[in-house]
């Protein structure tokens, strides 16, 4: 249909910037006298479109109308290009369509706003994979964005186990959405670390900008550092009936053996998380419809932080 060749021309054009007639042609696979009128109807129809005779000429469209073409914003364009293709999606078979859909959409925004969604891309990653639960969103998150998307450092105060606080000066390289929490990625010391915002108690904005390194790839990053994590954390309880579905259900662990309820309604059950401070933290919400067996240094963690909570009410 000509209206389709019509706008594949467009998108070629506001993809590339210029093509020669010949060119097109081929692309469009017509000849290039029809090229030429396709260029004479977008021309009389009020597309800003012309061309340019000689060596270096072609066909293209003025830089203001490919801009104005989408009426995109640029904090629409950051918002927009941070959706990727949900597995939902691909299990009805149309993940490639919406993935195409995208494609043609970046291909329609000028130059500095592909670089922008670009960017976006290598400093946002909503990990689809994790989805699940109520996520918990800290008043400092915005902060952290506006830090990741300017390549900007951030003292933040992290607390650790036992409530031991430390901070650190970190380059803000990118932000992760996974499961029930998020995660700063970051460079301190030199170093890359991840954090969870959960340990994150407060975030100062430092305004003080750093250079990414070169090849530094967020999603590859990610990536390799879940797959370090897959060893994973594993400790074995006995838990209620009632509750056992509940955890079964959880994103953030995975039940390794089940065993059968015994008289006092519990199972034995091994678990794995992604570290001891999540287990303590998942464990703790289940009260005494929970009791850690092992390894110990949990067992102690959640028997102290127990006596701590009944010592604030005992003198409240």
């Amino acid at each position: 249909m000509r209206a389709d060749r019509l706008l594949k021309m467009m998108l070629l054009l506001q993809n590339r910037g210029k093509y020669t007639a010949k060119e097109l042609s081929r692309e469009l696979e017509v000849s290039v006298r029809t090229v030429y009128r396709d260029v004479m109807a977008l021309s009389l129809s009020g597309v800003p479109i012309y061309t340019e005779k000689g060596p270096g000429g072609g066909i293209q469209l003025i830089e203001d109308y490919r801009t104005s073409l989408t009426g995109l914003s640029d904090q629409e364009v950051q918002a927009l290009f941070l959706l990727s293709v949900p597995a939902a999606v691909n299990s009805l078979g149309i993940g490639k369509e919406l993935q195409g859909a995208l494609l043609k959409l970046s291909a329609s925004l000028p130059k500095h706003l592909q670089n922008m969604q670009t960017g976006v891309r290598q400093r946002i990653i909503i990990d689809a994979a994790g989805i699940g639960g109520k996520q918990r969103t800290p008043s400092f998150l915005s902060s952290l964005y506006q830090a990741v998307l300017h390549d900007q450092s951030v003292r933040i105060e992290v607390e650790y186990s036992f409530g031991y606080r430390a901070e650190h000066l970190a380059e803000a390289l990118g932000l992760v959405s996974r499961g029930e929490q998020w995660y700063l990625v970051c460079r301190v010391g030199g170093h890359e670390k991840v954090f969870s915002l959960r340990d994150i108690v407060s975030v100062k904005e430092m305004e003080v900008e750093f250079t990414r390194k070169n090849g530094f790839d967020l999603t590859t990053f990610w990536r390799e550092w879940l797959a370090s994590q897959d060893y994973g954390y594993f400790c074995t309880i006995k838990i209620k009936q009632e509750v056992l579905e509940s955890i079964k259900n959880h994103d953030a662990v995975e039940v390794v053996t089940e065993g059968k309820e015994d008289v006092e309604g519990y199972h034995q059950c091994v678990l794995k998380f992604g570290y001891e401070g999540n287990a303590r933290r998942i464990l703790l919400g289940y009260g005494n419809a929970v009791v850690v067996l092992e390894p110990l240094a949990l067992r102690m963690t959640i028997k102290d932080y127990a006596e701590q909570i009944l010592k604030v009410y005992e003198h409240s």
